[in-house]
């Protein structure tokens, strides 16, 4: 594992808003993935992904950050993230799938090493109640944004089969490429999947059939809606205290 450089983890900070910046602080949360790389860069970032050690703590940072927008925010919900969607300000998820309270975890996490990149707050002991930022990044990081290569990283994590592959297609359209082996990671995690299904043994011979299974995977994650592979849907402020 390596670090961000100290400028870059300066240029980050400089990019993320004052309230967000207390968030973290305050909740222990982490920055991770797509704001980090985006900013690296030098592109502007689509959202902001905060993660923690749980989900109540997050869905509390999520009441806390819409209270103090004054409810200026559209809040979409879902079993992955609490999105809040308040343009022109950049988009803010709290990732309440995977709860992480470790950054090395986190990091590990992320399905490609362009997105193994972890921001967060190291609070020091005593009474100052001081402390400082720090950062994790994957050994490949700089290299593979470098040249625009997407290495895949078969993280050990739940997910939907086709989120890899439609996360895959996203930077693809970004103009990064990826090798024959990431590739074949990406379609083995969706083989197994589709081996899985109940249906498999009588379509183990039938092409059509296989990929009636393999377009229900992918549609699993809408890419018409997918925010960095979160699925999006808005139940206004449902869920979210007065």
């Amino acid at each position: 594992m390596s670090k961000l450089i100290e400028q870059d983890l300066h240029r980050v900070m400089l990019r993320l808003p004052k309230d967000v910046i207390e968030l973290m602080k305050r909740h222990g949360l982490m920055l991770g993935g797509g704001f980090i790389r985006e900013i690296v860069a030098g592109l502007p970032p689509n959202d902001i992904d905060l993660l923690g050690p749980t989900v109540d703590r997050l869905k509390l940072a999520a009441t806390e950050l819409y209270h103090s927008r004054n409810k200026q925010a559209r809040v979409l919900e879902t079993k992955n993230a609490i999105t809040h969607v308040a343009p022109p300000r950049t988009t803010v998820q709290f990732i309440t799938r995977w709860n992480f309270d470790d950054p090395a975890m986190l990091m590990k996490s992320f399905d490609f090493t362009v997105c193994q990149a972890v921001v967060y707050w190291v609070p020091c002991e005593g009474s100052d109640a001081g402390g400082y930022w720090d950062s994790l990044v994957s050994d490949r990081f700089y290299a593979d944004l470098a040249s625009r290569r997407l290495t895949y990283t078969s993280p050990n994590r739940h997910e939907d089969a086709g989120g890899s592959m439609l996360r895959m297609r996203k930077f693809l359209g970004r103009g990064y490429h990826i090798d024959a082996d990431s590739l074949a990671g990406i379609m083995a995690r969706m083989t197994v999947k589709m081996t899985d299904h109940s249906n498999f043994d009588s379509i183990r011979n039938d092409e059509e059939g296989q990929a009636q299974v393999l377009r229900g995977l992918l549609r699993e994650v809408d890419p018409l809606l997918v925010i960095d592979g979160i699925e999006p849907v808005d139940v206004e402020h449902e869920g979210l205290p007065s």
